[in-house]
């Protein structure tokens, strides 16, 4: 595939993007990049499998790599650090994600790359930083890791037992977002001022900037917020709740319009001594007012199904929700009416199911024109774009510079 086979489409149309990243984290920015019409260049190694393509059975790189253009190269290659600074000369943003300091260790510095291209935006994507105690800097990181050490872990499950990982790969996507935006700011900045930027992104920094008020809470009070399970633990009337079919809600009453419409519903006396007007939320600590809510909160629940209880606390403006599984979110009707699942073709000519490109952009909306590719797919086009005949693109495979083989997604694990 040629850039100029690429559609014309999006907001990005004409950016060019080179993302060297596996797994979850990087493949975030390439997505959205690649959806909004940039030409995205996922250079891979030619070692190992990026984990998204066996993972699950890889439905995960289909919905992370579409739109993508791969290039399989060996970047610690002397010749194919050559071939990589020739691709970055022309690239906007390149982004990477790997342990602090790998690709300056492989000599591929800021500096060198800004030798190549003054505009370049470059972000390094890892779990401890690119700076600080050398020994966590070098640290391998993933998702789970990552939420041990932010903070998130321990905020997670209920408060009687182990904390609970949060799935599915939040920091990951945190930090994949982050990055995103980042990125595309820093971009902005270089077609104005004609100078690059470098990034260091740290995710667990990303992710302890997620937490609310919480680090400031502990910060500043030396308050260590207690993990809330399925019910908020200083809060009644906030959780998960089981309905008549079995199914499960969750509810949020707090707030005065909520609490004033709620009570009287529940058969409880909105302005007596339990429940005054204008209360905000049913505190905990009020062990008489908690109980006498939880109670008709239950008995109320227990008397509808959970379409049911969804609808008519809806209709009120009260905020609840089904708990969804995907069955139940490819059936319901707004999931349909706004088609959040789409289909696509995946390189192969077989059908993708998958989620469609958010946000939607009314002027110049994201498109998906091609699935994830195969392993250095895009080799052969991409090194012609770079100047390249076909006789030295054949040697830099003979000398093992760059790869290609068929493997798009391993739907079978032993």
């Amino acid at each position: 595939m040629k850039s100029a086979d690429i559609p014309q489409f999006g907001t990005l149309s004409g950016m060019k993007v080179v993302i060297a990243a596996v797994s979850t984290a990087g493949g975030v920015p390439a997505q959205k990049y690649a959806e909004q019409g940039a030409d995205v260049i996922w250079v891979e190694p030619p070692t190992g499998q990026d984990p998204l393509r066996w993972t699950a059975g890889g439905w995960g790189i289909e919905n992370e790599r579409r739109n993508v253009r791969s290039m399989c190269l060996n970047v610690r290659a002397e010749k194919g650090k050559e071939l990589f600074l020739n691709l970055i000369e022309s690239t906007d943003v390149f982004i990477e994600a790997s342990r602090g300091g790998q690709w300056s260790g492989w000599g591929i510095t800021d500096e060198v790359l800004w030798e190549h291209n003054p505009k370049l935006v470059i972000c390094h994507m890892s779990g401890y930083g690119q700076t600080g105690v050398p020994e966590f800097v070098k640290r391998s990181a993933y998702d789970h890791t990552t939420q041990a050490y932010s903070g998130m872990l321990q905020l997670n499950g209920f408060p009687d037992r182990d904390p609970s990982l949060a799935m599915k790969f939040p920091t990951d996507y945190y930090a994949g977002l982050c990055a995103f935006g980042e990125t595309l700011a820093a971009y902005i900045c270089a077609t104005k001022t004609g100078k690059g930027e470098s990034i260091d992104l740290a995710q667990y920094e990303v992710s302890a900037s997620c937490q609310s008020a919480l680090p400031g809470q502990w910060l500043n009070q030396g308050k260590q917020e207690v993990r809330d399970g399925s019910k908020r633990v200083d809060t009644a009337g906030v959780g998960y709740y089981t309905c008549k079919d079995g199914k499960g809600v969750y509810c949020i009453f707090i707030g005065a319009g909520v609490l004033r419409k709620i009570i009287p519903l529940f058969g409880l006396e909105y302005g007596s001594e339990l429940f005054p007007e204008g209360v905000t939320r049913i505190l905990t600590v009020n062990k008489a007012a908690t109980a006498a809510f939880e109670e008709v909160i239950a008995k109320y629940l227990s008397s509808k199904t959970a379409i049911e209880a969804e609808t008519e606390l809806c209709a009120m403006g009260i905020p609840i929700s089904r708990v969804m599984d995907y069955q139940m979110m490819e059936e319901d009707e707004h999931y349909k009416a706004r088609e959040t699942f789409i289909e696509w073709e995946s390189v192969m000519g077989d059908t993708i199911k998958g989620v469609a490109p958010v946000p939607r952009f009314q002027n110049h909306p994201a498109q998906i024109w091609r699935g994830c590719p195969s392993v250095g797919m895009d080799n052969d086009d991409i090194l012609e774009e770079l100047g390249y005949s076909q006789s030295e693109i054949g040697s830099f495979y003979n000398d093992e510079l760059v790869k290609q083989n068929d493997t798009v997604r391993i739907t079978t694990v032993n």
